[in-house]
């Protein structure tokens, strides 16, 4: 028999005072307020049953399903490296050329036409995709950030 995802402790956030009684939702808001995930910060979760794991997957497999967030308390919390996030959504695009495909095919639409640019961590910033593609020739950097276009 499997769990149904709730489980009788409260998992609580290594950061703040969330709470929770679903490993999904606790896993969640790591990843969505905090930019960290589990092995990340240092948390452990041990079920009732034996079970050790990262991840939040064991509840739906578990009929006790009751977990324990063993903390590394030395360890410091470390955080998920974040890409600029879509202008008109919550996709993180992981290149410069996957944000501007990301917009043009998903939102129909162009960096300069949201009033945006991108900024490589060389320094190029491009709003066109004909010169991403021809600044993409020369460089092989993958870190980027976003900016308005009325930004310096």
């Amino acid at each position: 028999e499997k769990g149904n995802g709730t489980e009788k402790n409260e998992l609580e956030c290594p950061e703040c005072e969330y709470r929770s009684r679903s490993a999904f939702s606790w896993w969640k808001h790591l990843k969505e307020k905090h930019s960290t995930t589990p092995s990340l910060a240092g948390c452990l979760l041990r079920c009732d049953c034996g079970h050790e794991s990262y991840s939040h997957m064991h509840g739906q497999e578990c009929q006790t399903a009751n977990f324990t967030i063993i903390r590394n308390e030395d360890a410091p919390i470390r955080r998920i490296e974040m890409t600029p996030q879509c202008v008109l959504c919550k996709i993180h695009p992981k290149t410069p050329g996957g944000y501007i495909m990301h917009l043009r095919r998903h939102h129909k639409t162009t960096l300069k036409g949201n009033g945006v640019y991108l900024k490589c961590s060389c320094g190029a910033r491009y709003n066109h995709e004909k010169d991403y593609l021809k600044h993409d020739k020369k460089c092989t950097g993958t870190d980027y950030t976003l900016h308005k276009l009325d930004e310096n």
